[in-house]
């Protein structure tokens, strides 16, 4: 030891004396040191934010839950897509979503910053869908959902209230134009509100402890502070709640939500609803929405999804609980024997928008089953329109004879959509060539044009020119324009196999499972939406760089979704660019 400090210059008596004189001079001063080390750690400790059970606010009859425990976590699982770091630079969003980093782990450790960091980095928030209003404008059903947003600060209220109320005053004024502030009390409870001139629209607030209550109506802010406080029935109580939380491993989720039953069903409604809105509401419409609702609802106990971010993409995934005995009914005849084939696509065209690979046990059992299934969980009224209704699904695809086209293809189908809201071509292997020519007779119309197209036998309609044809042990039926350019895919042998994007795509799925559907879409019109809702720049961005777009757009993979039926449930996850989330953003911003 002494040759050492001789080595390094110092004299052996000052490295050997030097600690042990400053402790037994100093002891104080050293403890008192430490002392303020160990609180300083103990009271960064104490500050972290400890996540709680937002569900603990939504009342027991929420129609639907969403939430969100880390945004930090959200925006930079977003910078880190290979959609974002495609499209971000080309079209003028920012690096980085998050205000400053630095502030950022400060304040979620400390609590320290300025509010708006305090609120983005130690915040959970949750949505909880209570119900909707209907109102009639002309002929068009306007329907407004009871929304609140239950925001866990973990700040005081003398740090984060100011900001709140700031932000919510400049989304009031961007929606109302000149909102009218009230300040009212309503059952012992302080509410701030920001109403539209006539009253009709209003933001409510409340803010209990370091907890922030937003809602679009006076009654879905008490209920949830009455659930809170224990004088309501919660989410969080039933047991449906945490069962769907550990199916769908909720935990280690970015983000998670929930469906009730009764939810199901309102959301079944509103879609069928939305449609008619298109030619205009009626009263036809609204027994057609409740039918709807009533019939398909009925078999499902509720729905959870979450959302995680994986491997530059977002994987959501649902699992649909279903009713008791339904899928022990559908298991024998949907339940196939392997795993989809996935190179056996010569009929899908490089440029498609969408196609489905769908494998049953027995075609027409599916048929059988699904129509009881659908009849039994049904009232009386539903259960007579279950087949009709089931009926038309299929004649979408030109079928006018489900019990006939079940009896004459095989077990596997596909489907295949060259524009998103284009009708499909459907193709399925050919068990009983006259069933099949039986049950598109009525869409083809009186005397066909029979066609040949290199080895295809072609019937055309005259109406419309909507196609059927066998080739091989091949059935085809769709847009006849979209047919041929399927058969000629096959002809070229130039099919979506030479595809990189489907190649990228192709590799995460496990064909070892028995997966009854596996889709695969181009979903880069829905990543540009999502990621040009962030820019900075004018709308001409767009057309500037739309070469280096569409250039960036070929490197990505396509979106892939898969469906299993299990023990229970109907198990759907999807891989794609930003996810359900994503499609939803891009529904709520305007086009710039």
């Amino acid at each position: 030891m002494a040759r050492v400090a001789e080595n390094c210059g110092l004299p052996l008596e000052e490295r050997t004396v030097t600690m042990p004189v400053l402790i037994k001079r100093h002891p104080v001063k050293i403890i008192v040191l430490l002392l303020i080390v160990a609180a300083l750690g103990a009271w960064i400790y104490g500050n972290r934010p400890r996540r709680v059970d937002l569900a603990a606010w939504a009342p027991a009859d929420s129609l639907a839950f969403v939430e969100i425990n880390d945004l930090t976590g959200v925006t930079g699982g977003i910078e880190e897509t290979k959609a974002w770091k495609a499209f971000g630079p080309l079209l003028g969003s920012p690096s980085n979503l998050a205000p400053n980093r630095w502030w950022i782990r400060l304040a979620r450790w400390t609590g320290i910053g300025p509010a708006d960091a305090l609120l983005f980095a130690r915040a959970q928030v949750s949505v909880v869908l209570n119900g909707a209003e209907g109102s009639e404008s002309g002929s068009t059903l306007v329907i407004k959902p009871l929304l609140t947003f239950i925001i866990e600060t973990h700040t005081s209220q003398w740090r984060m209230r100011a900001a709140v109320e700031r932000h919510l005053e400049d989304i009031a004024r961007k929606n109302f134009g000149n909102p009218v502030a009230v300040r009212k009390q309503m059952q012992g409870v302080d509410l701030q509100e920001w109403q539209s001139e006539d009253a009709s629209r209003k933001i409510v607030v409340a803010f209990v402890n370091t907890t922030v209550i937003v809602a679009n109506d006076e009654s879905s802010v008490l209920h949830s502070i009455e659930a809170s406080a224990g004088r309501r029935a919660t989410l969080r109580d039933g047991s449906d709640l945490q069962d769907i939380r550990r199916a769908t491993e909720a935990s280690n989720a970015a983000a998670f939500g929930f469906v009730s039953q009764s939810g199901v069903k309102s959301l079944l409604q509103a879609y069928v609803l939305n449609a008619e809105n298109r030619k205009g509401v009626s009263d036809d419409s609204l027994t057609k929405a409740r039918l709807f609702a009533d019939m398909f609802g009925g078999l499902v106990k509720h729905i959870g999804w979450t959302s995680k971010f994986i491997d530059g993409a977002v994987e959501d995934h649902c699992s649909i609980g279903l009713a008791d005995g339904v899928t022990d009914k559908l298991r024998a005849s949907m339940l196939p024997d392997r795993g989809p084939e996935l190179t056996e696509l010569s009929f899908v065209p490089p440029d498609v928008h969408s196609f489905s690979i769908y494998r049953f046990h027995d075609s027409t059992s599916v048929w059988v089953d699904v129509n009881a299934v659908v009849s039994s969980h049904a009232d009386l009224l539903g259960a007579i329109a279950a087949r009709p209704l089931l009926k038309n699904l299929l004649k979408a695809y030109g079928i006018d004879d489900p019990d006939a086209f079940t009896r004459g293809v095989g077990t596997r189908v596909q489907t295949i959509r060259f524009e998103e809201d284009s009708p499909a071509v459907l193709i399925a292997d050919v068990f009983d060539r006259p069933a099949l020519e039986k049950s598109v007779k009525e869409r083809l119309g009186k005397n066909p044009r029979a066609e040949k197209l290199g080895d295809a036998d072609l019937l055309v309609s005259s109406i419309d020119n909507w196609t059927a044809g066998f080739v091989g042990n091949n059935f085809l039926i769709g847009p006849g324009e979209d047919v041929r350019r399927c058969l000629q895919a096959r002809a070229s042998s130039q099919s979506i196999l030479l595809s990189d994007s489907f190649r990228q795509s192709q590799k995460i799925v496990d064909v070892s499972l028995p997966l009854t559907a596996v889709t695969f879409a181009n979903d880069s019109r829905a990543a540009i939406s999502f990621v040009e809702a962030f820019s900075t720049h004018p709308r001409s961005t767009f057309s500037t760089n739309a070469p280096a777009i569409d250039q960036a757009a070929r490197t990505l993979p396509l979106a892939v979704s898969v469906l299993m039926i299990k023990n229970g449930a109907i198990d759907w996850t999807s891989r794609s660019s930003f996810g359900i989330s994503g499609g939803i953003t891009t529904q709520l911003f305007p086009e710039k």
